[in-house]
């Protein structure tokens, strides 16, 4: 029996709707994996995140004369998909 502990970490990351995403790895690669995979979500969110800020927030919600403005922007960003979550159809 070896006396190295396990490895085992679990990485966590926040995205732009507040929802938690935990990644369990068991060894140093699937760490790496992890971390490079969510290192695209981070830029991502980022982004979003600096887009969004841009336009006033009431009650929660962004004022229906800044939905095209806010879908444009979004969509010449390549979040066209997120777009249509964020602010609905």
């Amino acid at each position: 029996m070896s006396n190295n502990p396990k490895f085992s970490v679990t990485v966590e990351f926040t995205d732009f709707l507040g929802k938690v995403h935990r990644i369990v790895c068991n060894n140093r690669k699937k760490l790496a994996e992890a971390n490079a995979f969510l290192r695209m979500f981070k830029t991502e969110s980022v982004k979003i995140n600096k887009i969004l800020a841009e336009y006033p927030v009431v009650a929660g919600k962004f004022p229906k004369k800044y939905h095209s403005e806010i879908k444009r922007e979004l969509a010449t960003a390549g979040f066209s998909t997120v777009s249509n979550f964020l602010i609905g159809k």
